[in-house]
């Protein structure tokens, strides 16, 4: 056999080796990134309950407003101990802007926490033209209401 005809066997036969070493690692690489969502959530309750789908509210933290209507709920509900340490799923705080409401006029600031399985806990906040907030009550359901 000639060394032409060596050398391009040689090099067919080192491409072939190359792109499965590739095609394999590409499919690790996928395999640890599904597994990776438990690891880089705020905690592992989180990510077990979440599976795949992050909200923008889990990836960025919770705004502030969202996090006070939450202190705001322990504080003042009774059922209070049901949600209690749940993580804030989703709320409607960049909707909010306080210069567009007039006097007499409020902003319902709706906040959702992940709760066991598929249960959202829905509490509900009004916000007043002078930036008071004001907690109105907390519901259960399976879906998100902000």
């Amino acid at each position: 056999m000639s060394t032409k005809w060596m050398n391009a066997g040689l090099g067919l036969g080192l491409g072939l080796a190359l792109g499965a070493m590739l095609i394999a690692g590409s499919a690790v690489a996928q395999e640890l990134d599904g597994q990776g969502d438990k690891d880089k959530s705020s905690g592992a309750q989180v990510g077990e309950q979440q599976g795949a789908h992050e909200t923008e509210t889990q990836a960025e933290g919770a705004p502030k407003l969202a996090r006070e209507c939450l202190d705001l709920a322990l504080q003042e509900d009774e059922g209070s101990e049901t949600f209690r340490g749940n993580s804030i799923y989703e709320n409607n705080a960049k909707e909010y802007e306080a210069e567009e409401l007039e006097k007499g006029d409020t902003f319902e600031l709706l906040v959702d926490l992940l709760g066991e399985g598929n249960a959202k806990y829905n509490l509900t906040c009004e916000i007043d033209a002078d930036g008071n907030m004001t907690y109105k009550g907390m519901g259960e359901s399976t879906s998100v209401k902000s």
